[in-house]
């Protein structure tokens, strides 16, 4: 009986020890700093698509263009230094901080290119070129953000296995030393 009992006890927490890594799992990636950051980020590149779609178009929507800009402004400046009223931590990670730095410079000289359509519609093309260069930095800082959090899940995940095993441990002492 008292066989019995030690494999029943042991199969038991030894099942439910990796259950419970699963559904932490989620909470802890959860747990992520930056991952507003990161979501904005990617939306960042959908609004360098709208404003070039705005460009395209046949009469430019100055009404749009200048929200977009604005929006786009705001979000970048937050992603560097942060900004809590768009819920934005900022980063010190110098890859990506430095990847910002020059999405900034890129686009605060689009920001003069673009002010300068309302008094010159031949700026159009030169506004549309300069918005590539633009996403192709966006896109290589939202790897970076990628690449930050599959690290961040990495340590969690495997901070969470052994954190289960040695709490798997200690119940396994435990049930040894009540079984005896």
């Amino acid at each position: 009986m008292k066989r019995v009992t030690k494999v029943v006890t042991i199969a038991l927490v030894i099942g439910t020890t990796s259950l419970s890594a699963i559904s932490n799992d989620y909470a802890i990636t959860d747990n992520y700093k930056l991952l507003n950051d990161m979501k904005l980020a990617k939306k960042q590149q959908e609004l360098i698509i709208n404003i070039s779609q705005a460009l395209e178009s046949e009469s430019v929507n100055m009404t749009t263009l200048k929200n977009s800009k604005e929006r786009f402004s705001k979000v970048l400046l937050g992603l560097s230094n942060g900004d809590n009223s768009i819920n934005l931590k900022g980063t010190n990670i110098p890859a990506i901080k430095a990847k910002l730095s020059e999405v900034q410079t890129l686009w605060n000289r689009e920001l003069t290119t673009l002010n300068s359509l309302i008094s010159d519609s031949k700026n159009r093309e030169k506004a549309i070129d300069r918005l590539a260069p633009i996403m192709t930095k966006m896109s290589e800082a939202v790897a970076l953000y990628n690449k930050s959090y599959s690290k961040f899940r990495q340590k969690s995940k495997l901070s969470s296995l052994v954190s289960h095993h040695m709490n798997s441990y200690k119940k396994q002492t435990f049930a040894f030393n009540i079984i005896q």
